[in-house]
């Protein structure tokens, strides 16, 4: 389950809605006098929501009332449009060189208007035009990416943390000096970049540059290939499909 919540929560408020979610009960404040509401203003985008994930399974499952939710968070949760999806065998959104592969992206639509064949937002095109030709990209192939990715959702977030239109990480978006990863602009050529940078290295070979992009470049040079995790395996025949609906 993920969620598209702001503001991101960092590890000491986690940990208070998590004591809160066993006590059932709202917290008034922590330790250094802050209310709860104003730990949530004031958390860091570094990650991913998890405590709003394990508030909202919390309430599904019966364990404290919806009320107790909004009460907690200081407002009514909404679970994202669209399913973001997760794998705990190598998925490394955004090139993100993870051995061990665990993180996901998230998968989106965006509804501003499209005359696109995969709905790209008509104020996104300059943006990937731009990306393209400054690094010598498809510009066809970053959108079917950023398709696959997010849906060309410039809010979406996945359950591991990855940002934006091209799911970005955290640490990926910082080795690019991108401060904001949701900021279309940013985001589109950050992934433009990595693309780019795997296709080098990969020479052009697109298979193995996308696994890259999504299994980190580690575990394709392990493996010798495109990796055996199911999703990365997808995931390159889903981006392929949609970047020949191009042709």
């Amino acid at each position: 389950m993920s969620v598209t919540i702001l503001p991101y929560i960092d590890d000491k408020t986690t940990n208070a809605i998590q004591t809160a979610v066993k006590a059932a009960s709202v917290p008034a404040s922590d330790d250094t006098g802050c209310s709860f509401q104003e730990l949530l203003e004031n958390a860091d985008r570094a990650q991913q929501a998890m405590a709003v994930d394990t508030l909202i399974s919390a309430s599904q499952s019966g364990q404290i009332s919806a009320e107790t939710v909004q009460k907690l968070l200081g407002f009514n949760p909404q679970p994202c449009t669209a399913v973001s999806s997760s794998s705990t065998t190598g998925k490394a959104s955004a090139g993100t060189a993870a051995s061990n592969g665990s993180t996901g992206s998230s998968s989106s639509t965006s509804s501003s208007s499209s005359s696109d064949i995969l709905g790209c937002p008509d104020n996104l095109e300059d943006y990937f035009e731009e990306a393209a030709k400054t690094y010598n990209v498809d510009v066809n192939l970053l959108k079917a990416i950023a398709k696959a990715e997010s849906g060309f959702n410039p809010s979406a977030t996945s359950s591991a943390g990855a940002m934006g239109i091209m799911q970005l990480m955290p640490s990926t978006a910082s080795g690019l000096g991108i401060k904001d990863a949701y900021r279309a602009y940013d985001n589109i050529m950050g992934g433009a970049k990595i693309i780019s940078q795997n296709l080098e290295k990969y020479d052009g070979d697109l298979s193995l540059a996308l696994a890259a992009y999504n299994a980190g470049s580690g575990n394709v040079d392990k493996y010798g290939g495109i990796p055996p995790f199911e999703e990365t395996q997808n995931y390159v025949k889903k981006v392929l499909n949609y970047y020949q609906k191009y042709s």
